[in-house]
């Protein structure tokens, strides 16, 4: 073929190599021409009845398939096949030099081909990784992101060692090999990556983090929603609305508070302390309690029996109505522990400590139904005859 072209076209060179040159870029011309009529046939023809076929499916995986364009990538290697085969017309008996012209466009087409399968085969798994994600729940619907990344990474990986091997034209595990030797650069080069892929299996493992998931970290100054997992790097979009990119490795080294399972356990934590006047805690007899009768405050029977021995104090019948008021309130989850006890005294005064688990998890409504019980609280002590401590030192 190219002492054809020569004959027929450039006769009027008269440098072999440089004839040979003229002629392979003719020869290649001619077969990106044919290259390009291959794949606009087959696009128009077999891929466009094929994506269409997958669009109307009622098969999900079809229409993830098709909106990835996975048969679409895949069938340029109809374009690079064209230069597989063709690279043999650039061969000339009369010059050795068409050969190594020949070898590299054989090169040049087989690694295309494999760049090629190797996207087609990473949308294929994003489009089962979509799949996946349609039909799990939500308590494995991020368990494989991070995964499926690794995958990714590692078919990359995979196909930068063939093709580096396929250009020396030596075998993979000799390329293994040198990547063995040069461990400490590799290591140097990738260590975000190796520890993000470590932490990521990690913390998949471990379903420390998902997709989804409200955590904190303090560190960071972090609060808000993880919206994506990658390799390299977390993202989460702060309640501010800012985003926030951290290390993945970050997740593993770092105190994580993880909000989603306070949230699935339909209880979320108030702590606070009335700081109590020590002045005005004192003891009282049987007919106080008619005082609180305004109140409908019930004392129960072992603190009638402490009325018998004066040693009932004001701020113990606070604290039982307190504990009453917990337990009978409609928006306090009893399947956890509520208490009301004495702290360290300070200088203050007598911290009273109220820890209680309200049945709504979200931030409105966990602070309204806080607000609302403490409301009560601080209105109804002076029934009990107490005074909130206003020092501050």
């Amino acid at each position: 073929m190219p002492d054809l072209v020569s004959n027929s076209f450039l006769s009027w060179v008269t440098n072999s190599n440089l004839k040979t040159i003229f002629s392979s870029i003719i020869i290649i011309t001619l077969i990106g021409a044919v290259a390009v009529g291959v794949d606009y046939l087959i696009r128009k023809t077999l891929i466009k009845a094929l994506n269409h076929k997958l669009q109307t499916s009622k098969w999900t995986l079809a229409q993830l398939i098709e909106k990835y364009h996975v048969f679409s990538t895949l069938s340029l290697l109809s374009f690079g096949l064209v230069f597989v085969f063709g690279s043999f017309f650039l061969v000339s008996n009369s010059n050795p030099f068409s050969i190594t012209i020949a070898s590299f466009t054989l090169k040049c087409a087989n690694l295309f081909n494999l760049y090629i399968l190797t996207v087609s085969i990473n949308r294929f798994i994003s489009a089962l990784h979509d799949y996946y994600q349609h039909i799990s729940d939500r308590e494995n619907k991020s368990s494989w992101h991070s995964y499926i990344k690794i995958i990714i990474f590692f078919t990359w990986l995979f196909t930068g060692i063939l093709a580096v091997a396929y250009v020396f034209g030596k075998p993979p595990t000799s390329i293994l090999t040198g990547l063995g030797a040069l461990s400490a650069l590799v290591l140097l080069i990738f260590r975000d990556t190796i520890l993000g892929i470590v932490s990521s299996i990690q913390a998949n493992a471990t379903s420390m983090v998902r997709i989804g998931d409200w955590i904190s970290i303090t560190k960071f100054d972090i609060d808000g929603i993880v919206e994506e997992i990658s390799i390299n790097s977390v993202r989460i979009r702060n309640f501010d609305n800012t985003i926030t990119t951290i290390p993945t490795y970050s997740i593993t080294t770092e105190a994580v508070t993880n909000w989603e399972y306070m949230i699935k356990s339909q209880g979320r934590r108030f702590k606070e302390s009335i700081m109590i006047d020590p002045n005005s805690i004192s003891l009282v007899q049987p007919s106080f309690m008619d005082k609180l009768n305004s109140i409908n405050f019930s004392a129960s029977a072992k603190i009638n029996d402490h009325f018998e021995e004066n040693t009932v104090t004001n701020l113990m019948l606070f604290r039982e109505f307190i504990y009453q008021t917990l337990l009978q309130h409609k928006e306090i989850n009893q399947t956890y522990l509520s208490t009301v006890r004495i702290t360290r005294i300070t200088i203050q005064g007598i911290p009273l400590e109220i820890t209680a688990f309200t049945s709504k998890t979200g931030l409105i409504e966990h602070e309204a139904i806080k607000a609302q019980i403490l409301e009560i609280f601080y209105a109804t002590l002076k029934f009990f005859e107490l005074k909130v401590s206003l020092k501050t030192s």
